[in-house]
């Protein structure tokens, strides 16, 4: 099982906005997700509430995932969305080598690709 560092998410109300964005990045990334399901997740948060990581992830999981092909990309979406606010310059570089047309010393898996694509949301790097 993976492990999750802590999850820093503040208490200003804007967590269900935090979710929608979550939500668009997963439905830019390929997943069939439409406003019904983004109301769920916050809800179902709400109503099991967390305090580790790893048990929001899997709250998010059970709500967005429905097929096991999708697991891969909402992992990696997960992983880049709610970590530290540093996340944009580790996606930048992944997209580089695609940008420049250079071959990069590091391929991307397809599913990172997928959530740096879908969470820079049409920024490209200088």
């Amino acid at each position: 099982m993976a492990t999750y560092a802590a999850l820093e998410i503040p208490e200003d109300g804007k967590l269900a906005a935090n979710i929608a964005h979550f939500a668009r990045a997963l439905r830019k990334a390929g997943l069939p997700i439409g406003p019904g399901r983004v109301l769920d997740a916050i809800r179902a948060v709400e109503v099991a509430g967390f305090d580790r990581r790893e048990d929001f992830y899997h709250i998010l999981q059970a709500i967005f995932v429905s097929r096991p092909e999708e697991r891969a990309v909402f992992g990696q979406v997960f992983r880049l969305f709610w970590r530290d606010p540093r996340y944009l310059d580790h996606m930048m570089a992944l997209l580089l080598p695609q940008v420049h047309g250079v071959h990069a010393d590091r391929i991307a898996e397809a599913a990172e690709k997928r959530a740096a694509q879908a969470l820079l949301d049409g920024q490209l790097p200088p």
